[in-house]
């Protein structure tokens, strides 16, 4: 320290008013010594001439500010302990040199930096004494630190090195010493210095910088002042008359040096507490002075910009703990907050603005939910001035805005400003919506935010405000749509199974409401009656109610029409009632009518207002308290109802001529008074009162929202009314489980999800960047994702309609805007075959668009993932869905057949695909490209072969068909089959809602995709067993221009769906187009229709009754049984018949069912080309085709044989039809296949010899109708023809078949039976020998015959039918045997046979055809 002293002093005496000369300067003479010298020669008497004379020059150019340091320096130099000195007296002659104004910049540096180095060595640290003191004379003597002024940069320097001491104190802990005063003087310097446009701009940034650092400490002290203890009336609230001090630190004008005084010790007041609340009060409220509107001429524009960005500094130290500190937060609430908001509503200045904007921000974000109704203005202002059109749904309150729309410069530093909300947190919106949307008096803040952004989103907004505006805005919803989509995918427990937070219910409450009140104000009779029905008020008719409700819940009602409506004479009550709501106590009549205004607007009609006036005259009158006696009268005012009355509208009148625009004289007081003369009670109102009346008009209007639009006075009675109406709480700090943010998730994103996806969407359209536009289509299918989530199914279905359009698939045109060199001006569907592809690809001109156009192809796989996601629900999006899929069809993309296990089951065959316009069938490698390949195609556009697809074109083709392949349209099918029974209903009507109309344009493709819909419409029918649905279905199964194949196939549809509904016309007439239909067609593709056929006679059939007996539907089954390929199925269906239901069977449908087994039994005639290609080339080839057919004709034999026992039924007795099975089994037995004819011999005979004889069923009969024509037949030539060498065969077991039914008959036949059937015997036998005779064959036919003939005769003459004593019978018989064996007769042994002998001769007789068939056996 010593040194320091040293360095000063010399410093000083080489300043020229210090100077010295001689052997004093060079002994140091005067401030060298000490004076002790002096002392020693008073003492000793002497005096000097010298000294003497020099006394008054001594004295003159004594200097405090040496003298100090010497005296300084003595006590250092006696001192043991520099602690033990007082600290104040240690820096004593530093700091006056410091406030010096006589001193230069270089001495006064000298000192700072003395007092600088004293404080980091720890000279003055907590050791020392009276620190305090100490430190409070530091910081005083900085803030009026002088000197004399030199150059700029020498003085700046000086100034700078104040500042850095001032900073280092403030922020060392030291400051803790601090008192109020101190650091308000200090912070005004700081101010002052930063603030002053003189001073260089080094020297302002060094002190911006400094305020910066000791904002920071003066805030950060918040934290441990405790609010309670605070003496809150000291704090100052108002600074509007607040100023910054004049800055005169510094450098001066060299003056006449006067005389500096020491500080005084016991002028230092006693230990001071710590700066606390009062400073950071002020502090606050001179920032506020700065930043203020109303003294924006009064600062510089970066002033401001200061004020603001210190304010910011100050929110983000000790925003958690300004809330603590009522007095701070009505700072901050009311004046920081209004002065923002008017800096960012009419500031065009970019940096204004933009530290406007920051402050907003961080208040937000520190104190937002402490400052809900100024965040909603501030927010709902900013959106009007970038979308003047976004405010129009507010309360009244905000309606009245009419900000003035911004540059685009400014929108974007908003834009931007805002989009620090959302940023910083992913739950931002669903807070927001929570303390806003969900507050029965707050606006859907949350909602009008998201509703925002989406108009900011879409590209066009660009224009009215910058390029950079809709990628910011953008992103804030991309966030929202990610930020919910995360949560629900975090979401562990069932969001259903959590209870409804009680704020949800209020929100739908909320709604309910405002809806109620939009119709008040449009029809307030109507609106009231809502309110009723919705629970708002009990009663519609109890006016007090009505009145409480109005008073009440004002905020959302327009004034104007609540005070029409009350005016009105039928409402009187009403109005009675509302006003007696008011308490106007101890208040003046102008401050009550402020109130009244407020609640509603005064009508146009004078005698309303006058009903009003009277109302609230009579009210005001009522509130206010009875004189006690003593009271005095000239302070206290109480009029009578007529004089406020009169007064009342005097201040209506008062308030119009003041604040009127177009008037152009003005009332005065003066004027005023003397309007009011008398009126009080039949005297003058006092003067102070009627001058306070006059004032409080004066100074603020009684305003009208809805004649102030957008104005000053607007804004102030709107900030106003904000503040009042302000309770004091304390912070929300309420908080929400994941559950519950969940469930306001679901309700935010509920009721803005339309707008988000039409936001999306709108700028998907538009969006040419491949990053946005997959990271667009990422949010559309997070959207998507929620939507499923909470069960948003219309929203689900917007998603579905606009990929749908996003596609391109529903368009008339795919062309893309642009030319593209390389693809074809028309390109038509053509097949073409490629390499190392198996399949043929369909190039069109739709396939090759959409392979190039990546946004419809993203949103086709988005739109099918979005489809099997919802479980292809069927809404009324799914018309384009199928239209989509009928474009895919239409161009060959997609396979027809999605039902093929249905085809195989029906036996349906499969569906072509749409025929292209050329086919072109040689293959084309790929990649072919180059000048030769281009000139080749161009040559090719030349000629007469069809157009050959470019690269280009097939290799879009080929995306196209990858695309398509992944959408997996089959799998959607699939899906939708499995849903409820209304959406497969809905569906099948879409499908045809969907069917094409036949013109030039669909000719192509018509008739397939006709059959592929009614396909679908008919699986879907069978699916759901709808009887009004499968009308409908079978109502379009009569499409026009559809060929005999397509129609085949509609007749299969159609007895489908026939066996389905309950429809006999249908039935009736699918059966009757069947049976004249094109036989050639139906022989190659009936086997469709065979199935549906046969399924109309199933048990479970509502027709099988009706068309077991339709002899139009047996003719139709005969026809398919003509039909080798479908004989099987039927001879299978009909054996079912017989063994499961035989009652089936019944005499009206007997001979058509015998006939249809007849006719499958006649398909083994074929067999007898197989058996005489086999005998002709003697061989025993194996042909499985043959001999299957041969075994179904011995099926249907025997399964006719199996007949036999339904017609012994009851209901069968004399119906006639006993023969006609017999004649059925007879009729096989010409038929041309051998193997068949045996069969069926050998089925006959079994049938004949098991009958029961009856009077329906003769020995005879059975000759007559059955066997007889029977043998007839086979004597035919035209059968014969059919197996020349196996039909003698065939004879001659036919008549031992005769021969044993007739021995095993005839004790059953009567006599004339007997012979009449032993003629007709011997008359066949005589045929057969002459049909042999004339083909001149081997004679087996004789040889086996005679045999059989003998065994006969032999049996008859034993029992006594052939004998001698029948003469007749005899000569004729043997007149005929004779003709064909004439040594027959000698052969026979005429005595009669012993028993034995007769029994060989009948079993000889019934077997000889037996034996005689094992040698034709042999001999073949």
């Amino acid at each position: 320290m010593i040194n320091e002293c040293m360095t000063i002093s010399s410093a000083m005496r080489k300043m020229t008013r210090y100077s010295q000369s001689g052997v004093a300067a060079i002994l140091g003479a005067g401030d060298l010594f000490n004076g002790e010298d002096d002392a020693i020669a008073n003492s000793l008497g002497l005096s000097s001439t010298v000294n003497n004379s020099n006394n008054g020059h001594r004295q003159s150019n004594h200097n405090p500010l040496l003298s100090s340091f010497l005296q300084l320096r003595s006590i250092l130099m006696e001192a043991k302990d520099l602690y033990e000195i007082d600290s104040l007296t240690l820096l004593q002659p530093f700091l006056l040199v410091i406030k010096s104004s006589s001193t230069s910049g270089h001495i006064t540096s000298l000192a700072l930096n003395s007092v600088s180095k004293f404080l980091n060595y720890e000279i003055i640290s907590y050791k020392s004494r009276n620190l305090q003191s100490t430190l409070i004379q530091i910081m005083s003597s900085l803030t009026v630190c002088r000197f004399e002024a030199a150059d700029q940069n020498s003085d700046d320097a000086v100034l700078l090195k104040v500042l850095r001491l001032m900073e280092a104190i403030i922020e060392s802990p030291l400051s803790d010493l601090l008192p109020n005063e101190v650091i308000s003087d200090v912070v005004q310097i700081c101010l002052s210095l930063a603030c002053n446009k003189k001073r260089s701009e080094v020297l302002r940034k060094a002190a911006e910088m400094a305020m910066v650092s000791i904002t920071f400490r003066i805030f950060s002290q918040l934290k441990y002042i405790e609010p309670e203890t605070e003496s809150v009336e000291e704090l100052q609230a108002n600074f509007q008359d607040t100023k910054l001090p004049e800055d005169i630190i510094g450098g001066t004008d060299i003056k006449p040096s006067k005389k500096t005084s020491a500080p005084n010790k016991e002028e230092v007041a006693d230990e001071e507490e710590s700066f606390g609340i009062l400073c950071i009060n002020e502090f606050l409220g001179v920032l506020i002075y700065m930043i203020s509107p109303s003294n924006q001429y009064q600062h510089m524009e970066s002033t401001r910009v200061f004020a603001l960005s210190l304010i910011n500094t100050a929110i983000e130290v000790a925003g958690q703990e300004i809330p603590k500190h009522p007095t701070l937060i009505l700072l901050v609430s009311d004046l920081v907050s209004k002065h923002v908001l008017q800096i960012i509503t009419t500031t065009e200045s970019p940096a204004l603005l933009q530290a406007a904007l920051q402050l907003f921000s961080t208040v937000a974000i520190v104190l937002g939910r402490s400052l809900k109704s100024q965040f909603e203005l501030t927010l709902t202002l900013i959106f009007q001035s970038i979308l003047p059109d976004s405010g129009k749904r507010q309360n009244d309150t905000i309606n009245g805005a009419n900000v003035s729309t911004r540059n685009s410069s400014s929108k974007e530093m908003l834009v931007e400003s805002l989009s620090l909300l959302w940023t910083r947190s992913p739950v931002f919106f669903t807070h927001l919506f929570i303390d806003y949307d969900c507050d029965f008096d707050k606006s859907d803040l949350a909602t009008k935010f998201i509703e925002f952004l989406c108009q900011l989103s879409l590209p066009e907004s660009a224009v009215t405000t910058t390029d950079n505006v809709p990628p910011i805005c953008l992103e804030g919803i991309l966030s929202l749509i990610g930020g919910i989509n995360d949560r629900i995918k975090s979401l562990k427990s069932d969001l259903n199974d959590a209870p409804l937070h009680s704020m949800i219910n209020d929100r739908e409450k909320k709604t309910l409401f405002i809806k109620c009140t939009d119709l008040l104000n449009d029809k307030p009779k109507e609106g009231v009656k809502a309110l009723e029905k919705e629970g708002f008020i009990k009663s519609a008719s109890d006016l007090k109610e009505v009145a409480s409700f109005f008073f009440h819940k004002s905020g959302r009602l327009n004034k104007k029409v609540l005070g029409e409506f009350l005016a009105k004479p039928s409402n009187s009550d009403l109005l009675r009632y509302f006003i007696d709501l008011f308490d106007f106590t101890d208040l003046r009549v102008d401050e009550a009518l402020r109130i009244l205004l407020k609640a509603f607007r005064l009508p146009g009609e004078s005698q309303q207002i006058e009903r009003v006036v009277e109302l609230f005259a009579q009210r005001y009158v009522d509130c206010q308290p009875e004189l006690v006696d003593g009271q005095d009268m000239d302070e206290i005012v109480r009029p009578d109802r007529d004089s406020v009355f009169v007064l009342s509208y005097s201040v209506i009148m008062l308030n119009t001529d003041l604040h009127n625009p177009q008037v152009k004289q003005q009332m005065v007081l003066d004027d005023y008074r003397r309007n009011l003369r008398g009126v009080y009670n039949g005297r003058d109102f006092p003067e102070w009162y009627l001058s306070k009346i006059y004032n409080s008009i004066k100074d603020r209007e009684i305003i009208m929202p809805e004649e102030h639009h957008g104005t000053d006075k607007w804004f102030d009675d709107v900030w106003h009314n904000l503040i009042s109406s302000l309770a004091p709480t304390s912070k929300d700090k309420s908080e929400f489980s994941w559950v519950e943010i969940c469930q306001f998730d679901k309700v935010l994103f509920k009721a803005v999800v339309d707008t988000l996806i039409d936001t999306l969407v709108g700028v998907f359209k538009e969006a040419s960047d491949d990053h946005i536009i997959t990271r667009l289509m990422s949010s559309i299918d997070k959207c998507a994702n929620i939507c499923l989530y909470y069960n948003l199914s219309d929203s689900v279905d917007r998603l579905l309609n606009a990929l749908t359009d996003l596609t391109s698939l529903t368009n008339k045109s795919y062309r893309i805007s642009g030319t593209d060199d390389n693809l074809r001006e028309e390109i038509p569907i053509t097949q073409i075959k490629i390499e190392k592809k198996e399949e043929a690809i369909t190039v069109s001109e739709m396939a090759v668009w959409f392979g190039r156009d990546f946004k419809a192809q993203l949103s086709t796989v988005v739109l099918f993932r979005l489809i099997k996601k919802t479980d292809s629900k069927i809404t009324q999006s799914w018309g384009k869905i199928i239209k989509i899929i009928l474009t895919l069809f239409e161009n060959c993309l997609i396979n027809p057949n999605l039902f093929s296990e249905f085809q195989k089951k029906i036996k349906l065959s499969p569906l072509p695909k749409v025929k292209p316009r050329y086919i072109i069938k040689r293959v084309k490698p790929l990649n072919n490209s180059g000048i030769l390949s281009t000139f080749s195609s161009f040559l090719k556009g030349y000629s007469d072969d069809p157009p050959e697809p470019t690269d280009h074109e097939i290799e879009s083709t080929l995306s196209t068909i990858d695309c398509v392949k992944s959408i997996n349209v089959p799998a959607i099918f699939e899906v939708v089959s499995k849903g409820p029974p209304d959406d497969l209903k809905y569906f099948v009507k879409l499908v045809l809602n969907s069917l094409p109309e036949y013109s030039k344009d669909t000719k192509r493709y018509y008739e397939t995709e006709i059959l592929f819909l009614l396909e679908i419409a008919v699986c879907f029918c069978l699916l759901l067993d709808d009887i009004e649905l499968i009308t409908e279905v079978s109502d379009k199964l009569n499409p026009p221009e559809i060929s005999k194949k397509g129609q085949l196939r509609l007749i299969a549809y159609k007895l489908l769906l026939a066996r389905r509904g309950n429809s006999k016309i249908n039935v009736s007439a699918s059966i009757k187009t069947l049976a004249e239909f094109d036989k050639e067609i139906i022989n190659k593709q009936g086997g469709q229709l065979l199935q549906p056929l046969l399924s109309l006679i199933d048990d479970d059939a509502w027709c099988c009754k009706e068309l077991l007996n339709d002899n139009e539907y047996w003719k139709v089954l005969r026809f398919f049984a003509s039909i080798q390929i479908y004989a099987s199925d039927i001879l299978e269906f009909m054996s079912g018949i017989v063994k499961n239901a035989p009652q089936d069977i019944t005499p009206s449908n007997y001979i058509a069912f015998l006939g249809l087994l007849d006719e499958i039994s006649s398909l083994g005639a074929i067999g007898s080309q197989y058996e005489q290609e086999n005998e002709k080339l003697g061989s025993n080839q194996d042909i499985t085709y043959f001999k299957d057919l041969v075994e179904l004709s011995k099926k249907s034999i025997s399964l006719t044989s199996e007949l036999s026992a339904v017609i012994k039924r009851p209901e069968f007795k004399g119906k006639e039809l006993t023969y006609t099975l017999i004649q059925a089994l007879a009729h096989q037995c010409f038929n041309p296949c051998r193997d068949v004819r045996s069969f069926a011999l050998n089925s006959l005979q079994a049938m004949v010899l098991s009958i029961d004889i009856n009077e329906e069923l003769t020995a005879f009969g059975i000759f007559e109708y059955g066997l007889f024509p029977l043998l007839s037949e086979l004597s035919k030539s035209e059968v014969l023809q059919t197996d020349i060498h196996g039909f003698v065969k065939t004879q001659t077991e036919t008549l031992t078949l005769v021969s044993k039914v007739y021995l095993h008959y005839c004790v059953d036949l009567k006599q004339e039976e007997t012979d009449g059937v032993w003629l007709g015997i011997l008359d066949n036998f005589i045929t057969f020998h002459d049909q042999e005779s004339k083909l001149k064959k081997e004679n087996s036919f004789k040889e086996a015959g005679a045999e059989l003939l003998k065994n006969m005769i032999l049996v008859l003459q034993d029992n006594g039918t052939l004998s001698k004593d029948k003469e007749i019978l005899w000569n004729e018989s043997w007149s005929k045997i004779d003709k064909i064996y004439p040594g027959l007769r000698d052969e026979l042994d005429p005595e009669p046979l012993s028993e034995k002998n007769k029994e060989n001769i009948v079993d000889t007789a019934a077997e000889g055809g037996e034996e005689k068939k094992i040698e034709t056996d042999g001999d073949n």
